[in-house]
């Protein structure tokens, strides 16, 4: 018992640590930046595959060549981070850094999702991915902290029992 213990113990603060690091990718959320996962290469070296940047939505005034912004083309489920390359009549040329050619689609203000930080954190984007796509994962962890929350209030009515025990005992004796 006291094997499985310290590995239940072990194992938790491992997920103590896996929570936290969630909750720091998470936390620029409070100023309004969401994360997004780094899926292709188009951006590199800037933005490494695997990397998590963050965006927000911004007025369309505030937007000019050069800028890095996160949109859906044609309106589409998958999102996109390009830079602006180029403005023409309100309608934004984008194109990845890595790329030779600028993309197809102009696209309008509608579809740009938000402006990008210009801020990366290398290879974070791994582990949120498998978090999301293995909701599982969660399950897993939440088993294992309650098991070390109910082994370790067992340890201590088990001292408690062993110290009144003894207490007991004592006053007997006297």
């Amino acid at each position: 018992m006291v094997i499985l213990r310290k590995i239940i113990h072990w194992l938790s603060n491992i997920c103590y640590l896996l929570i936290v690091v969630y909750a720091i990718v998470c936390s620029p959320m409070i100023l309004g930046y969401k994360p997004l996962v780094v899926l292709s290469g188009s951006m590199e070296p800037a933005f490494p595959v695997g990397s998590i940047i963050y965006y927000s939505k911004v007025d369309p005034s505030e937007l000019k060549v050069g800028d890095v912004i996160t949109f859906r083309p044609n309106g589409g489920e998958n999102m996109v981070t390009h830079r602006i390359h180029s403005i023409q009549d309100n309608k934004f040329e984008t194109k990845g850094d890595a790329n030779s050619a600028v993309d197809p689609v102009l696209l309008e203000y509608q579809d740009i999702v938000g402006k990008d930080l210009e801020v990366c954190v290398p290879y974070l984007g791994y582990y949120v991915r498998f978090i999301n796509q293995h909701l599982y994962v969660i399950v897993v962890v939440v088993i294992i902290l309650v098991s070390e929350f109910l082994l370790s209030n067992r340890s201590s009515e088990t001292l408690d029992i062993n110290n009144n025990s003894e207490k007991g005992g004592k006053e007997n004796e006297s």
